[in-house]
């Protein structure tokens, strides 16, 4: 009989994040541990549970506990678990190449990804950092003309989809950035030039080092991220240093 309790919590930095011991992802959870998990997700954004050993099906099975699960067209490598998206530098491992930039997953669905969770069986030894910024911070730090422009505008998708740059996260009602830079093609009734100068700043603005989380990548890694408040760059890693990782995402519920 599996007899988690209480789960430990040591934040990661004072402004996102925190490390969580007592969690044996790959056994069923109990509704209090759940719930805890939940309410500090909530309050830190981003949570890391390290020297996780998890098979696929209970990775998903994990998954499942935090919300309905979104499918994709299956790897080869994982014909039967439609669930899995996974992300590798090396071809032959899984889909490469994706989001070397600062975004959100899902953000090109009309209702976008709730959460998302990387399980990491591969780890560089150089390079291939995740970077996650607070967007809570970046859109309450933003130079006051640059917050004044943004307000109220709406960023257009690759394939149409259109979301606001500013949204009120579904739980806490607080207002975040949402901007997907590798997706975006232009800004609701503005012009190309006007678009890209302020998508540039945005960028600029988000690369600040006072407000990114870098994440050096370890085996047995699971990170459950708050799509909705937390942004996400996937840094190059050369294939010489594999890295590998099993994505599962989380159905949103609010569209915005």
């Amino acid at each position: 009989m599996h007899t988690q309790s209480k789960i430990m919590i040591r934040p990661l930095t004072s402004f996102l994040g925190a490390e969580i011991e007592g969690v044996d992802a790959s056994k069923k959870i109990t509704p209090d541990i759940l719930a805890q998990l939940n309410s500090t997700l909530i309050e830190h954004q981003l949570l890391v549970l390290r020297h996780q050993n998890l098979s696929v099906e209970q990775q998903i099975a994990f998954s499942r506990n935090f919300g309905e699960m979104e499918q994709f067209s299956p790897h080869p490598h994982y014909l039967n678990y439609p669930e899995i998206f996974p992300v590798s530098n090396r071809e032959e491992d899984g889909y490469p190449n994706v989001g070397h930039y600062w975004h959100h997953d899902g953000s090109f669905l009309e209702t976008p990804t709730s959460l998302s969770l990387f399980y990491f069986l591969k780890a560089p030894l150089q390079g291939g950092d995740f970077l996650f910024n607070n967007m809570y911070h970046a859109y309450e730090s933003l130079p006051e003309t640059l917050k004044k422009q943004v307000e109220g505008l709406e960023t257009i998708h690759r394939n149409g989809v259109v979301h606001s740059l500013v949204r009120k996260h579904p739980i806490t009602g607080r207002k975040a950035l949402y901007i997907n830079m590798g997706l975006t093609v232009g800004i609701v009734g503005l012009s190309h030039q006007q678009s890209v100068g302020i998508i540039r700043d945005l960028n600029r603005h988000l690369n600040h080092p006072e407000y990114v989380y870098h994440h050096k990548l370890q085996v047995g890694d699971l990170i459950i991220c708050d799509n909705a408040s937390v942004a996400h760059f996937a840094t190059y890693a050369d294939p010489q240093y594999p890295q590998l990782q099993r994505r599962t995402t989380v159905s949103g519920t609010v569209k915005f």
